[in-house]
């Protein structure tokens, strides 16, 4: 423990005095994913730990249901990425779909240009790039233009969402192109996705919303969403829940997937991320993460 103190310590060093000569630095990750880190992008976290997330057990869901039989018997497979920021999960699902033979897609989504000309980059050293699309734009309820609210220290957090936030003069507007799900599917004759991930930073009920009557057919299997707070999280549960997805929820950073809310351990790190699961794919689901219902 001391030793990895230690090491941490003089890495951290290395890498401040490293990023006043330089903009960024090429990272292989602990699942083999190679990408660029940038100053604002945790970089130090990101060494210690071995991979650029906030939540291991996402990566884990991803490449354990895009390796599972019923994603590997797809006619084709497409997988959505929306709120890309520098491409980790993308690069993950192609990771993992390279060992398929089936015809596949990834379609990121990525609408504040810093994060977007990062994840090209970042996408442009996966030898299957050609299989990823990349949009520069923002996604909810309704297609047109909206402000994005821009974090120059943090990234991460951008959002479309301005409406509750105070102004501060480390923020920036950038205006952005905004697409609903269900016009991008039917302008791209895609009738069906495999898992969509979204992380927009409190605009993840829009995102949803936006699908239509693609989610009253079930045409997605698997949502993979951030847990924002109690009222947002009922708000979308509801939606799920009215057409016929069951959430279950994703122990952080433990590669663990549980039934219930009040099964989640209390020594853990608190809850980021969910799943909702199609009934579709219920019983499948619950077999290859040993899920009781």
């Amino acid at each position: 423990m001391l030793l990895n103190k230690i090491i941490n310590k003089l890495r951290g060093i290395y890498l401040d005095v490293y990023f006043n000569f330089n903009n960024k630095i090429l990272f292989k990750d602990k699942y083999g994913l190679s990408y660029y880190l940038y100053k604002n992008t945790r970089p130090k976290d990101t060494f210690n730990i071995g991979v650029r997330t906030d939540d291991t057990t996402v990566l884990y869901a991803i490449e354990k249901i895009l390796s599972s039989s019923n994603t590997t018997n797809s006619d084709s497979i497409h997988c959505f990425d929306v709120g890309s920021f520098i491409g980790v999960i993308t690069l993950m699902m192609s990771k993992t779909l390279q060992k398929n033979k089936k015809e596949w897609k990834i379609h990121s989504f990525e609408p504040f240009q810093e994060s977007f000309l990062r994840l090209q980059k970042n996408i442009n050293l996966d030898a299957f790039n050609n299989n990823i699309i990349l949009n520069n734009l923002a996604v909810s309820d309704t297609s047109g233009k909206k402000t994005l609210k821009a974090y120059p220290g943090t990234p991460g957090q951008n959002h479309i969402d301005v409406s509750t936030l105070q102004n501060n003069d480390n923020i920036y507007h950038e205006n952005v192109k905004v697409i609903t799900l269900r016009d991008y599917m039917y302008e791209n004759k895609i009738k069906h996705i495999n898992i969509c991930k979204i992380d927009t930073e409190g605009s993840d009920e829009l995102v949803i919303k936006g699908l239509y009557e693609y989610l009253k057919n079930k045409s997605i299997n698997y949502f993979i969403f951030e847990y924002d707070n109690n009222l947002s999280y009922e708000r979308i549960k509801h939606i799920l829940s009215a057409n016929d997805y069951t959430i279950y929820y994703m122990v952080r950073n433990e590669n663990v997937i549980i039934n219930s809310l009040e099964d989640y351990p209390i020594n853990s790190k608190s809850l980021l991320n969910l799943i909702a699961v199609s009934s579709n794919e219920k019983v499948n689901f619950k077999k290859e993460f040993n899920l009781s219902y």
